[in-house]
């Protein structure tokens, strides 16, 4: 059983709206001595928008490098140009200056007291591609509070309490972000997915159901609802949702690896043979693949051949323990 958390950022988007320019009310000739530094204050007002203009146009040509530039040069003119720091972080985010990013979104939460949740959830994606996940979650969680209809702030936050092995804690982040967004097929998913490691296989198996329902084509849906039913017993529901995966994309070696080894498990030796071949047709990188295939070997006694197959899988993966403990068992065999 895994998830699918992160297997995608939304692109974060910089506040795009031009700057205008606020000209200064005419004034009496007599009082421009006593006006000269409002109106050189002015002067570099209108040179800071010029210059954060020019950033948002560079952006949007993705000269990121440009951009950044302008920004420094509009922060440097008027540093109340807030704008200037979040649109400068999202620049720095896209060119995975993540510490850069970071510290210019800090600014402008700082500098912007009523910061929305975009400002806390950008900052968060920027924290967890750091590799700060503790400050990624504080912000999901900030930005959730603050719009409690940010299904997405709510979907990360679930994926971080997953990956720290708080499954109650990620089931109830999903279900905020499933309240926020009734179509969130990857929540349901993720939930399915927290609800199986928290002993709810009930629960996991009408959440996959949902989030197939939601996206046909969501292949690791089906796969994780055939292993929940092999390993609950329903062998031949198992294959129907496998046969669903395949269905939905047929060059997912991981499928037929699932499958072949659930034939194995219902003695369709011949079908289990068939479906480790084509794993390994389309991935011939796969350990499970070949360990599988060679686990079914040994069973229909070509040792020389699972011998092969466990010894190609440790190749692939050195780390494969299993794969080590099948070799040892099969060789033993080979030699009686």
């Amino acid at each position: 059983i895994y998830h699918i958390f992160f297997t995608r950022f939304a692109a974060l988007i910089p506040i795009l709206e031009p700057q205008k320019r606020v000209p200064m009310k005419r004034i009496s000739a007599v009082l421009l001595v006593f006006f000269a530094l409002i109106n050189n204050a002015s002067a570099q007002a209108d040179l800071a928008v010029e210059a954060y203009n020019q950033g948002i146009s560079q952006f949007n040509n993705k000269d990121l490098k440009s951009a950044i530039a302008s920004f420094d040069k509009a922060i440097l003119l008027d540093s109340t140009l807030i704008k200037s720091w979040f649109n400068r972080a999202v620049c720095k985010a896209d060119l995975n200056d993540y510490t850069g990013a970071i510290a210019d979104y800090s600014t402008f939460i700082r500098k912007d007291t009523s910061s929305s949740d975009r400002a806390y959830y950008s900052r968060a994606q920027a924290y967890y591609l750091n590799n700060s996940k503790d400050e990624a979650l504080a912000d999901y969680l900030e930005a959730g509070k603050r719009n409690t209809s940010n299904a997405e702030a709510f979907y990360y936050a679930g994926g971080i309490y997953f990956e720290k092995g708080l499954f109650s804690e990620a089931g109830e982040s999903f279900t905020k972000a499933i309240n926020a967004r009734n179509d969130f097929a990857e929540a349901y998913h993720d939930r399915a997915s927290a609800r199986q490691k928290a002993g709810d296989a009930k629960g996991a198996i009408s959440d996959y159901r949902e989030a197939t329902k939601i996206r046909p084509n969501l292949v690791s849906a089906y796969n994780n609802l055939g292993t929940l039913l092999r390993v609950s017993g329903d062998m031949q529901g198992a294959l129907v949702e496998f046969g669903y995966a395949i269905k939905a994309d047929p060059k997912q070696s991981v499928t037929y690896v699932k499958r072949g080894r659930l034939k194995f498990d219902m003695q369709d030796f011949d079908g289990a043979m068939a479906d480790f071949n084509k794993a390994i047709e389309l991935n011939t990188e796969d350990p499970f693949a070949f360990n599988n295939r060679g686990c079914l070997k040994n069973k229909l006694r070509d040792f020389q051949g699972a011998i092969e197959d466990f010894n190609k899988a440790i190749s692939i993966n050195p780390n494969y323990g299993y794969a080590y403990i099948c070799l040892l068992y099969t060789s033993d065999a080979a030699d009686e």
